[in-house]
């Protein structure tokens, strides 16, 4: 055997020490009683604690749309206990923009945001917005064509994608069978021209006394800026062959005569036939007060449930030179300040899922992202059993995307003010639309 020097000796001894002691048990407690009656204490095992990353959300959904909206944010929050999402209404879109510039001027504001799809360049433009390119690319389900091409481009800008496609729609004509029968009509037949639209609208009004204040009116559509009364007047115009910008997006071109004359059918509705009231009833379309409604395809389930799922009609929005509908919706964005993007992501990757994307097209009448969640079994009974939604497939192919460029907003509003003024007051349609491609050209400079 090797001799070993005092030295070594020790140092073995001390390793021999520390290899016992290895072995000997954490804990020298007895785990059970020594003798009957003993007691000694137990420590409970300790959990270890989760971290948790709080997102807030502004969205712009009231009513049933909004508690539908909720309702999937709280099922994301009970499947997801590490990213919980505090959700909470921001106005309509016309008046959450401002709020959301105004806070993301004072650095503060949500996480992720709903956005109105036009909304993506101006606010990249102003670093607001993270560009989720990375996030797509790191996902097959998403970078491929299954996603509506139309979906796409309302979420990109300078070849970059600014945020997540969520809910697509587009403009449709709702009408009320029982009140076309009354009124002799075929409610197998609505109108498909301007002129059958017209034609048919002041067949369903009714003024009894003759007061100059009809009982039911032939036909409602939002008027007002703050309705969003320009995309539904931009369909009027593209299908008159009309533009709203120029090629090159440098110059205005709604003022000219197809503008004009879209403006005009508009102001012939309300003023010439008193087919199209100016202060419609509270839900008077949804109470029977009205005939025909030009509306989102979004509205489509609160619709059926209000007039009934058999007396509800639906058609494609009416054509003029041509057949056109815009493309509504909205989108999911990651502000630029949100805590964790990652976590964002998360979010509006399962916001946006095949399953969770058509649960929420089903609820509200939204068309589904996916073109094999449209073929799915589950969506095709949904039209078997909502046949009014096979609308929304069918305009697609003629549905137009809003362009998007920062110069859309500033125009966009100047455009439903001069509606406004041409409907409220005695300015022509011409002059309205003049005056307001003066001051859009102004914010296009």
């Amino acid at each position: 055997m090797l001799a070993l020097t005092r030295p070594a000796r020790l140092l073995f001894v001390l390793f021999l020490a520390v290899l016992l002691a290895a072995c000997v048990p954490a804990s020298s407690t007895p785990t059970g009683p020594a003798t009957p009656g003993a007691q000694f204490p137990t420590t409970p095992p300790q959990t270890p604690a989760i971290t948790v990353t709080r997102l807030t959300l502004w969205h712009a959904y009231g009513g049933a749309l909004g508690q539908s909206f909720d309702a999937l944010v709280q099922q994301f929050n009970q499947t997801h206990p590490t990213i919980q999402v505090e959700s909470s209404y921001g106005g309509t879109l016309f008046t959450m923009r401002e709020k959301l510039v105004t806070a993301l001027a004072a650095k503060s504001g949500p996480d992720m945001a709903q956005i109105d799809q036009f909304w993506s360049s101006e606010l990249a433009d102003a670093g607001a917005l993270v560009s989720l390119d990375e996030f797509i690319a790191g996902d097959s389900s998403l970078a491929g064509a299954d996603i509506w091409d139309k979906a796409w481009q309302t979420a990109s800008y300078q070849g970059k994608r600014w945020s997540m496609p969520f809910a697509l729609s587009n403009i449709a004509l709702y009408y009320n069978k029982a009140l076309f029968q009354k009124a002799g009509l075929d409610p197998d037949q609505p109108p498909v021209t301007w002129e059958m639209l017209a034609a048919i609208a002041r067949q369903l009004t009714l003024d009894a006394d003759q007061n100059g204040t009809p009982e039911q009116w032939g036909i409602t559509m939002p008027l007002k800026a703050n309705e969003g009364n320009v995309y539904y007047w931009l369909a009027f115009l593209w299908q008159n062959n009309g533009a709203l910008f120029s090629d090159d997006f440098k110059a205005v071109r709604f003022d000219e005569a197809a503008g004009v004359e879209a403006l005009q059918f508009w102001v012939d509705l309300a003023k010439k036939d008193r087919s199209l009231p100016l202060a419609p009833p509270e839900n008077g379309f949804e109470g029977g007060k009205v005939g025909m409604a030009i509306a989102s395809t979004a509205r489509l389930s609160a619709l059926r449930k209000a007039l009934g799922p058999d007396n509800l009609g639906m058609a494609p929005l009416p054509g003029h030179k041509r057949t056109a509908t815009g493309v509504g919706g909205a989108n999911l964005a990651i502000l630029s300040r949100a805590k964790d993007q990652a976590a964002a992501w998360e979010f509006i990757r399962w916001m946006t899922s095949p399953e969770t994307n058509l649960a929420w097209s089903i609820a509200s009448g939204y068309l589904p992202l996916r073109q094999s969640v449209v073929q799915s079994a589950a969506y095709q009974d949904y039209l078997k059993q909502t046949p009014q939604a096979q609308v929304i497939l069918d305009q697609m192919a003629v549905a137009v995307v809003r362009p998007n460029v920062p110069a859309y907003t500033p125009v966009s509003r100047e455009i439903g003010l001069a509606i406004e003024a041409a409907l409220f007051t005695d300015i022509s349609a011409q002059a309205a639309l003049t005056a307001a491609a003066a001051k859009a050209a102004s914010a296009i400079k």
